[in-house]
Order: C-alpha cells, then structure tokens, then sequence
C-alpha cells in the first residue's frame, strides 16, 4: 500500500481550466511549499496588523511628547491652521512613536460650555485611538483665540491627563462613546 511519491512532479497544471500550473500536494515537496505559502501569508497579515495599530505605550509616548513640542516654541495660529485640535493630531502623529501606517489619531475638543464649575483659561481636548481604550485630555492654555485674516504666534502650555476630561459616561470605550456621549453630557448639564 505504500507509494512512493518521489516520482510525482512538484507543479502540474491546474485542474480549474486554465494551463497555469500549481504545486502539487502529492509530492512532498510540493506539499511543503503549500504550507510553507500558508504560513508565511499568515505571518505577513499579522505583521501588516501589528505595524498599523496603536499600543497603550506608543500613545502614551506620543502625546506626552507632542505637549513638548507645542510647548517647545510659539505656535503660529490663524483661519487656516485649523485650531488647537488640528495642531495636537498633527503634533502626535509627527511624534515618531505609533504605527508606520494607518493608525488614526482622534482629537476632539471637549464642550464644557454648560459647565458652571469650568476652567476658562484653558481649552480641554480628548485624544485616542480606536485600537486602545486609554484616552488622553490635554488641557491648553491660552483658550484658542478667535480666528482672524492675519496670524498670531502664541506661547502654549499643555498640561496632559490620562483619562476622560473631567466628565463620565456610560458607553464603554472612547471610541464608541463619541459625540452621544457628549450630547448627553450636555443634556445632563442643563437639567
């Protein structure tokens, strides 16, 4: 009963009508290089994955140190710059530290504007991502000023938090809680 395989061919042509040829499974040869081609396709997709998504450490990192460089020098801010949130997403992805591609960094300004008990020296910002739960607020000061035709350089301190700007909420990760949860802030806020 036992054949040996030695003289089956490593390709042949395939069997779904067209001359192509394919490896061949009964051949050894032929069978190792189908499993190798599945291992190592296997192997790349997890690489691709891990090299476009965001750690709690590299976050971490990067928005500590995109506050070091917005507090490093004047920031220039005008109508065309796009305000302090488009100034911290821009600052953290320069950063170096995260994923080589993809990996989206959300900044978003936190509206305090029903809260009695808010701080109006300082404008609060929540930055994240969808591949960690860990959200940072950054709290700047100056507030950003009114957009205007000419621009004005300004000194910025960056005060950096880990967690949620001051408010809680019911949805389970940052990410999925988006602007409902801010809605309902609000709602809450002014009954």
């Amino acid at each position: 009963m036992h054949r040996d395989h030695d003289d089956e061919p490593v390709f042949r042509r395939s069997e779904w009508g067209t001359t192509r040829y394919v490896y061949n499974p009964r051949n050894p040869i032929g069978l190792t290089l189908i499993i190798g081609s599945v291992l190592f396709a296997a192997g790349a997709l997890y690489h691709l994955r891990a090299s476009s998504s965001w750690s709690e450490g590299e976050l971490h990192d990067a928005v500590h140190s995109a506050a070091r460089t917005l507090e490093a020098e004047d920031q220039k801010f005008a109508s065309w710059t796009g305000g302090y949130s488009s100034m911290i997403r821009d600052a953290i992805e320069d950063s170096g530290e995260g994923p080589s591609t993809g990996g989206v960094v959300r900044v978003s300004e936190v509206d305090d504007t029903y809260d009695r008990d808010a701080d109006t020296t300082v404008d609060r910002f929540e930055a994240g991502t969808e591949d960690v739960d860990t959200v940072y607020c950054l709290s700047v000061s100056p507030p950003e000023p009114e957009p205007a035709v000419t621009s004005v350089e300004l000194p910025l301190t960056v005060i950096v938090d880990e967690g949620r700007c001051g408010w809680t909420g019911a949805a389970s990760s940052w990410w999925e809680a988006g602007w409902t949860e801010r809605r309902a802030h609000v709602v809450m806020l002014t009954s």
